[in-house]
């Protein structure tokens, strides 16, 4: 996604039109910019929790590395393959290789990023 496009997003939710966003809205943000984080990731990517309105405000700037770092985030493929087979829905082994396939790197990680817009692709992705 383009900067421009990136910052337009960001300005959505502007609510005091000052070039900023509060703190509880980064992983809002961050979703309407196409990305799926937990909760949990936005924190860790963000190095706070912000619980109350009003109590940090971030520029573009500020916010910027955090998308970035959300869209790098990787998981272990055997973490999240023992997740698709142990969790909710469960997968067999079968189905788990087969959705993971093609996502795993050279050091045994899988691209979370990667990883979703597969899942949301479905059966027949547009190749």
């Amino acid at each position: 996604m383009l900067i421009a496009e990136l910052k337009e997003i960001f300005l959505l939710y502007d609510e005091e039109l000052d070039g900023k966003i509060d703190g509880t809205q980064i992983g809002d943000v961050v979703r309407a910019a196409g990305l799926k984080p937990t909760n949990a990731m936005v924190v860790k990517a963000s190095g706070s929790e912000y619980k109350r309105k009003g109590e940090k405000r971030l520029t573009f700037e500020e916010w910027m590395p955090i998308y970035e770092q959300l869209s790098k985030e990787k998981i272990m493929a055997a973490e999240l393959r023992h997740v698709l087979m142990a969790l909710g829905e469960r997968l067999s082994a079968e189905e788990a290789d087969e959705i993971m396939k093609g996502c795993e790197d050279a050091e045994g990680m899988v691209s979370y990023e990667a990883f979703v817009k597969k899942v949301l692709a479905g059966p027949f992705p547009d190749d």
